[in-house]
Parts: C-alpha cells; structure tokens; sequence
C-alpha cells in the first residue's frame, strides 16, 4: 500500500498579508499626514472625545464623523492661514488707499491756499501720490540746476510733506525724445537723473529731510506720458515728479520700478 504524501505547511503569514499589511501602513501613514497638516479646533475635539465610550468601545456616529472630517477639512481645504494672509493684505491696502485719498486732497488744498495749482499736478494711484512739475518751472532748457524762483515752489510742498515724515519719497526725473549731447549730459538720462538729484539734495541739505526717506531716479525720455509728437506734448513729458509712498508701503523705496 503506498504511502500517502505529507501535505506540506507552509511556514509564515500567508503571501498576501504581506501586500494588505502595506497598503495599510501607506494609509495610516497618509491620514496622519493629513492629521499634521490640519488645524484643529478645540470644540471639534472635544465632540470626537465625547464620541468614545466609557465602556472600552467606540462608537463613531454620524455627527462624529462629520466632525472628523471637519477637523481635517480645515487644513487642508480651508487654508485659514492663507486667508488670513490674504485678509490682512486686504486691510492693508485699503488703509493705504485711505491713507493716499486724504493725503491728495490735502496737496491740493494746500496748493490751492498757496497759488500752485496750475503748476503742480496732483495724481494718486494704490501706492502714492503724484506731485507732478511742469515743465520750465523747476530748471531751464538743457539744465539741471534749480531756478531760483523754483525754490518758492519747493519750499511749499516741502512744509507740506513735513507733515508726512513715515512716508518714504520718491523723485523721478523725465525728458522728452530730442537728443541732448553736451559737456555735461551726453544723453537725456544723465540730464533726467541730475535734475532728479538736484530735487533730492534741496530737501536733505535745505530742509533737512532725512536721506533715508530720499531716492532719485532718471528715466531719461523712456516714460512718457503722451506721445512726442508734438510741443505740447513734450513739454508734458519733460517733468519732475515726487512720489509719495503710502506707508504701508515705504521702506520699499528700493524696490520700486514705477
């Protein structure tokens, strides 16, 4: 009679444990993932503790889960520290436009009181204002140096924007599109730049501003407001301006393109 072969047993879990045994230690791994991201709020922990049993069981019922997935939907859909970002830079930028909008009325009274009006122009955009020279009031044709009856002018909106001393000042030089080669300019951005520069150093060795708050710019014929071509247009496009940044937004004077 033959012998009856001996069943082998194999030795160890079964093969597939091994695969089930991994997917669920990439699900643990995922969901406290998820748990690190999120931002859990006290009273919704405090529903889930509730939701287990002094008797040694859970019983997860259906407010409790909702909960659950609440607590983790706030760090992960909600982004509240991106909202409050967002928020805050809302705040921030209506308090500049706030800031911006009484400061232009208050140029343009003050200039009005002193008989400026037709010679300085008054813009404002989301960062600053703009106090815009004609052209021929600060220097003449070709030159950087300050007529002497533009100091009556600067000396104005200087004891105006004394009263502004956390607002960071930006002073940029602009020229129209004909060449200029002398001596001392030999393009129209040296020119521009001097002016700005001329503008910049009446208020710090004048009327002791602190050059911290300062900047000049030249812009040569680069920036025009209107085109060049015709006189009055670029008597528009030959200018010096002062901008006056929000403070919300000084201290990035150096930043600033525009």
């Amino acid at each position: 009679m033959a012998k009856r072969k001996e069943e082998e047993v194999k030795k160890g879990l079964d093969e597939w444990m091994g695969t089930y045994g991994d997917m669920v230690t990439l699900l643990l791994c995922f969901f406290v993932l998820l748990f690190a991201m999120s931002s859990i709020d006290a009273a919704k922990f405090e529903q889930i503790a509730a939701s287990f049993s002094s008797a040694n069981r859970i019983t997860i019922t259906e407010s409790a889960s909702t909960s659950i997935l609440d607590a983790l939907g706030n760090g992960i859909v909600s982004m509240p520290m991106v909202q409050g970002d967002a928020q805050e830079e809302n705040e921030e930028l209506e308090e500049a436009t706030e800031e911006l909008v009484k400061m232009s009325s208050d140029f343009k009274t003050y200039f009005a009181e002193n008989n400026l009006q037709d010679k300085v122009e008054v813009e404002q955009n989301e960062q600053s204002i703009t106090l815009s020279f004609k052209d021929g009031i600060l220097f003449d044709s070709g030159k950087a140096d300050l007529k002497q009856e533009a100091l009556g002018a600067l000396n104005i909106v200087a004891n105006e924007l004394a009263k502004y001393p956390e607002n960071d000042v930006k002073i940029e030089g602009h020229a129209d599109n004909r060449p200029i080669n002398t001596p001392r300019f030999p393009n129209n951005w040296y020119l521009s730049a001097a002016r700005a520069i001329s503008v910049a150093m009446y208020f710090t060795n004048t009327k002791g501003f602190s050059p911290e708050r300062i900047s000049a710019e030249g812009f040569g014929e680069f920036r025009p407001k209107v085109p060049n071509d015709t006189p009055e247009n670029r008597s528009i496009n030959r200018r010096v301006e002062i901008k006056i940044l929000s403070k919300y937004f000084s201290g990035e004077n150096n930043q600033m393109n525009s």
